[in-house]
């Protein structure tokens, strides 16, 4: 399965690339791809199938590995509708995403789903939108979440990355402006309802390659699978594992 995915998501940045679509960039190499396949093995491990809202899918790499693992994804984003389907683009025909055009509201039912993703989502709430709808977004999540349903946070910026930290030095790659600690997350998530049952950290060693020359980065991405087995290692070392690039969250909705 994992090969499959690689070919067929590699092929579908090339067609993105080929229309000029920049954000293709997270699926044009072999390491960004394995990540978001990391990723959805790991939803797979810990969380049972079920009704899953990929919530701010974007061009819906993680709808797609999540539905080949048994999920029922439901993709939601921002935007009017239609506006990721492009028949140049496999990925895309297939999504039926659902749009809508409020900065918080869900267009869902009370308790529709089983879990909620937000793979490299939740730091963009208040930069594309208004200061607060942070928290405003997180309760409407468990609003549509079943009592004692899962949210799975994945690629959320830690607050002392080593390499945003670089980056915005040398003005290279893209630094997220907003970035987290894991006492404020829990804090954020215990008042928006939540309790959180895990957390863990990745990416000391970067897989987001935005910013470096080509030939560097398919250098880089030969090395994909090896370098991504030493950073799941190297982030269990306390004390280091600080200075990684993301949080890694799953946060349970109370069941008042």
């Amino acid at each position: 399965m994992t090969e499959q995915d690689l070919d067929f998501l590699l092929a579908n940045a090339r067609a993105g690339k080929a229309l000029g679509l920049p954000d293709f960039i997270h699926l044009d190499q072999p390491i960004g791809i394995r990540s978001y396949i990391r990723i959805a093995d790991d939803i797979a491990r810990h969380v049972p199938s079920g009704d899953l809202l990929d919530w701010g899918c974007g061009w819906g790499q993680m709808t797609y590995l999540l539905r080949r693992r048994g999920f029922r994804v439901t993709p939601f984003d921002i935007g009017e509708p239609g506006a990721v389907t492009l028949p140049d683009i496999p990925l895309s025909r297939e999504l039926d995403v659902v749009f809508t055009t409020h900065p918080t509201r869900l267009p869902f039912a009370d308790g529709s789903f089983d879990a909620v993703l937000s793979c490299g989502v939740l730091e963009h709430v208040d930069e594309f939108s208004a200061p607060g709808n942070e928290r405003k977004s997180l309760r409407e999540i468990a609003r549509v979440l079943r009592p004692g349903g899962l949210l799975l946070i994945y690629q959320l910026p830690q607050r002392h990355a080593w390499q945003e930290a670089v980056g915005r030095r040398r003005r290279v790659g893209y630094a997220h402006p907003r970035r987290f600690t894991a006492t404020e997350i829990t804090t954020l998530l215990g008042q928006a309802g939540y309790a959180v049952v895990r957390i863990g950290r990745t990416n000391l060693i970067p897989r987001n390659l935005t910013g470096m020359p080509e030939r560097a980065r398919t250098l880089y991405s030969r090395f994909a699978t090896e370098l991504i087995a030493l950073d799941e290692r190297l982030c269990r070392v306390p004390g280091l594992n600080h200075v990684a690039g993301a949080l890694e969250i799953t946060a349970r909705r109370r069941i008042e």
